[in-house]
């Protein structure tokens, strides 16, 4: 069984997506949260192997979320004069937002058109590719066992080679 454990947010860095894989199934498990903040629960999904269409990976930039990291930084700035705590906190938040603006998202397509979204944050994107690559492994396998014309002349060279040898 394979593994992958990645962050997903930098304030909740305790919190771990998880993609597994064994020989029959992909298992996705991503935490919810509210407000980027307070853990609530995880999303579980098993996808099985003969249902994985394509993998994919793309790196996007949500600029509302940019925007309104930048918003909260500047706020920050003014908290600061009232709060220490209160200017710290939202620096924090605002810093977050802005890092997890860029994404890196890996997109799962099974053969029923459902689509699995699983984002990476921007320091984990070597996670993301690796997911991808053992997703694609696991299809391009499954695809040569169900090669009814591969297995058919692999079996058919070893009733020649039986024969022959005999």
């Amino acid at each position: 069984m394979n593994t992958i454990q990645y962050m997903t947010g930098l304030l909740t860095f305790y919190l771990k997506g998880e993609i597994s894989t064994d020989e029959n199934f992909v298992k996705l498990k991503v935490p919810n949260t509210i407000l980027a903040l307070i853990p609530l629960g995880s999303q579980n999904h098993t996808i099985a192997v003969n249902q994985l269409a394509s993998v994919a990976s793309s790196f996007s930039l949500n600029f509302k979320r940019l925007i309104v990291g930048f918003l909260l930084a500047c706020f920050s700035l003014s908290a600061f004069s009232d709060s220490f705590i209160l200017g710290l906190i939202l620096l924090l938040w605002g810093i977050s937002t802005i890092l997890t603006s860029f994404a890196t998202e890996l997109l799962i397509s099974s053969t029923a058109g459902d689509s699995y979204y699983v984002s990476f944050l921007i320091f984990e994107k070597a996670k993301a590719v690796q997911a991808e690559q053992l997703i694609n492994n696991m299809i391009a396998s499954r695809l040569n066992d169900t090669n009814v014309r591969q297995v058919s002349e692999v079996s058919t060279n070893a009733i020649v080679d039986a024969i022959e040898n005999k």
